[in-house]
């Protein structure tokens, strides 16, 4: 088996480091499954080292010595003396992964990649050799924008480096969180290396976005805006950081670190690979002659040099190695540093060439059958369709498999940043992102468990306008992004039960929004109630009123043999007053509830009452008038003095309201109605009065009866009696028709319960009318000037009239 892996460890110690780990382990995984009969029995792997110190071209070199199999290679051509290769391993950059997979897609060699996270292809149809152990950053992208979705963010900010892994991440993270309703606030572009005009220019923008949540794309790249906001004394921002963020190691500066405290990141999931440390550190020079890179490997851990070559190689330590150190020492930091996690990405694809190989050997024993201790060359685009296929358990338990861009399922930890008193910088896991074909995606989030920044356990809100409350709905500006906009509280009538509403619902025809227009509650029932001041008040002037007459009759009845009763038709007076109290009592119907009952009467007992009563004034009226023109010889009026006469005006002045009222109950009669439109937070409830022509007819019969007895009382008011009461009943009819006639606008312009209202109080304005304006001047002669009450008072009077 051939690799490639990365060294140049006399660059970048801490990054040389990593890259001989790697080589270890895949070295481990080699010698592993040389050891393990049941994986390629009778086979044995090998590999080779092609170094590309991070650069193109010797990347491609590399290639090209893979598929030439020789130190010089020539296009086209292999050398048959070196045993066959199965796969190559690398390479750690995007750059250079995608260059050696056209070169090798060519040839259809497998090449895996366990650093790789970038796009090789748009479509991942270019390269079909291509295959990777690490997730890619699409997924990285998807898993960061399902995290922003989760915790409800819709105003987030976007953070990249000028790179191709950067640019491409971000917009993936664009366009999902777009896509779930979240809106970016702003993006920038950090230069690479970094600039420090442009780190100040996306410092100020960080700093005066309202956006809390910033998701970034970068590496040790943003170090520098870490600690200029910092200086700032910038607070409360939340970093969502991508994978290259999240090794947090890179991150010297402790205002950096202070920054990132409280932050989220995902990391692909890491765990050691079981034996690799102790693998490591028995690592030897003098056990392993063979590594070229072991020399300079030890002399770097233990700083010091092996000869004077080394030395004067930049080698800065003072003293010469001796070859008793020991890696399991606790005093270096090689077995503890950053690495071992991603080095499970190496041994899965060792295995999975591995396991590849052996499934084709199961199925093509021929491929893989020894022929005089030689391997016979193996046709790689077989091997490929095995790889594409292959699905094995690795050591601790986790399932490895490609699909069909070459991609594995991928398995995020969710990491809370923190850097807690003790001065140690943790990343605490929190929670899992898993990506699988079978089963899809899974996010998994402890929010319980999540420190945030300033040490809030609460998850911070990142949004461009607060929520609108509930009673308000959210209406778009034109100039402001879709995640901006104005919370507009709810008409009347309409209401929003839940926060950020996009419209308001109107409530139903009998319901009314309650306080905060939250929710729709029935609507009052609006009608004439005895226990408010305006029932109560109408009733007691209806029932007061009502005794009024009473007592004045039980007056009369005691003086009934005085000049004063008996002068003005007592038996008319005893008829009018009973019906002046029955009249004040029709007020009552029209207070409490409207019934059928109480609607269907009303009307008609007050029209039938009230035409009783101006009948009564009729009468008098009338019988007055024929009394004193009967004294003239040979005058006809004396044929109306009889007794009858009385009675048959008032039962001729009510037969027409009573036959009116009868064929209005029996055509169309009144019913209770319901008016949910004129007052809006309310039901009016009221007396539909059936037929308004009946109603109207009522009411100007009753006028007709008031404009026929105002004339008789006209007639008479000059008539020679001491006792005369036309004047009394002029006046009296002419309060009740100016009630009446102010009634008719009035009742016209009120609407629902308010009408019963408007007539209640003119029945007891128009009845109080009559009463006062006929009676309370003759109870003030019986009561208290009983010596006007005599036959001598009236004989002088009309002594003095005849005179």
């Amino acid at each position: 088996m051939n690799a490639e892996a990365q060294g140049c460890l006399a660059e970048q110690l801490h990054l040389a480091l990593w890259f001989y780990k790697f080589i270890q382990t895949m070295v481990f995984a080699i010698k592993e499954i040389n050891q393990d009969s049941s994986l390629l029995p009778n086979i044995t792997l090998g590999f080779q080292i092609f170094d590309s110190c991070q650069i193109l071209s010797r990347a491609l070199l590399g290639a090209t010595q893979f598929l030439a199999g020789g130190q010089n290679p020539i296009p086209n051509f292999h050398c048959g003396h070196t045993p066959p290769q199965a796969g190559l391993i690398g390479e750690a950059g995007i750059t250079e992964s995608r260059t050696i997979a056209r070169w090798l897609d060519l040839y259809k060699y497998p090449q895996i990649s366990y650093f790789a996270t970038g796009p090789v292809a748009d479509d991942g149809s270019q390269f079909r050799s291509f295959f990777r152990t690490v997730p890619s950053s699409r997924l990285q992208a998807l898993g960061l924008a399902r995290l922003v979705t989760h915790f409800g963010w819709t105003w987030v900010g976007l953070l990249t480096t000028d790179s191709e892994y950067g640019k491409q991440g971000i917009e993936i993270v664009r366009e999902e969180i777009v896509r779930n309703g979240a809106c970016v606030a702003f993006s920038e572009l950090l230069d690479k290396p970094p600039d420090t005009g442009n780190v100040e220019r996306v410092a100020r923008r960080v700093a005066g976005s309202k956006s809390q949540v910033i998701v970034t794309f970068c590496g040790s790249e943003a170090q520098p805006l870490l600690v200029l906001l910092h200086s700032q004394g910038v607070k409360g921002k939340v970093w969502l950081c991508s994978e290259a963020m999240s090794h947090i190691t890179f991150y010297r500066n402790r205002q950096a670190l202070l920054m990132l405290s409280g932050s989220l990141a995902i990391s692909s999931r890491k765990q050691p690979v079981p034996g690799l440390r102790d693998f490591v550190i028995r690592l030897h020079p003098s056990a392993s002659p063979e590594d070229i890179f072991i020399q300079e490997f030890w002399g770097e851990v233990f700083h010091c040099w092996w000869d004077a070559s080394s030395k004067e190689g930049g080698n800065k330590s003072s003293h010469s190695c001796t070859g008793k150190e020991n890696l399991g020492d606790g005093r270096n930091s090689f077995v503890g540093m950053m690495g071992f996690g991603l080095s499970f990405n190496i041994h899965n694809a060792v295995y999975a060439i591995a396991h590849a190989l052996h499934d084709m050997a199961q199925e093509e024993p021929r491929g893989l059958k020894r022929t005089e201790g030689r391997v016979p060359g193996i046709e790689p685009w077989k091997l490929l369709h095995y790889l594409r296929k292959v699905r094995f358990k690795n050591k601790v338990g986790e399932e490895v498999s490609f699909d069909q861009h070459g991609d594995p399922p991928a398995l995020f930890d969710v990491l809370n940043t923190r850097l807690p008193s003790t001065k140690q910088f943790q990343a605490v896991p929190v929670g899992q992102i898993a990506f699988s074909p079978s089963q899809g995606e899974e996010l998994k989030v402890d929010d319980s468990a999540i420190m945030w920044t300033g040490g809030n356990t609460q998850v911070p809100v990142s949004v461009c306008t607060p929520s609108c409350p509930m009673g308000h709905y959210k209406t778009q500006r034109s100039d402001m992004a879709t995640c901006c906009f104005e919370c507009v509280p709810c008409a009347s009538g309409e209401i929003s039960n839940q926060t950020d509403s996009s419209a308001c619902s109107r409530c139903p025809e009998d319901q009314w929004p309650g306080a905060g227009q939250t929710q729709c509650v029935p609507k009052r029932e609006l009608f004439l109630h005895f226990h408010e001041p305006l029932g109560a008040g109408l009733a007691s002037a209806s029932i007061c009123g009502s005794l009024l007459p009473v007592l004045i009759l039980g007056l009369f009845v005691t003086h009934r043999g005085t000049p004063l009763v008996r002068a003005n038709s007592r038996e008319l007076s005893y008829l009018l007053l009973a019906g002046l109290a029955l009249s004040f009592l029709c007020c009552l119907p029209f207070l409490g509830r409207p019934t059928p009952r109480s609607c269907l009467w009303r009307q008609a007992a007050f029209g039938l009452t009230f035409a009783l009563c101006l009948s009564c004034i009729l009468a008098k009226t009338a019988m007055v008038v024929a009394a004193f023109r009967a004294t003239s010889p040979g005058n006809p009026a004396k044929l109306w003095l009889g007794s009858r006469t009385p009675r048959a005006v008032v039962l001729l002045g009510c037969l027409p309201q009573l036959l009116l009222c009868a064929t209005w109950l029996a055509t169309s009669p009144p019913s209770p109605g319901r008016d949910a439109h004129s007052i809006p937070h309310a039901i009016s409830l009221f007396c539909d009065e059936g037929s308004p022509s009946a109603f109207w007819g009522m009411l100007a019969y009753l006028c007709l009866l008031v404009a026929l007895s105002l004339a008789g009382a006209f007639l008479a008011r000059n008539l020679p009696d001491a006792f005369n009461e036309a004047w009394l009943i002029c006046f009296s009819l002419l309060g009740c028709l100016g009630v009446w006639l102010a009634f008719v606008p009035a009742y016209l312009t009120s609407r629902a319960w308010y009408t019963a209202a408007t007539e209640a109080f003119a029945i007891l304005a128009s009845s109080s009318a009559l009463l006062c304006g006929i009676f309370f001047p003759k109870c003030c002669i019986l009561l208290w000037h009983p010596e006007l009450n005599t036959r001598r008072f009236l004989m002088r009077r009309e002594t003095h009239a005849s005179t």
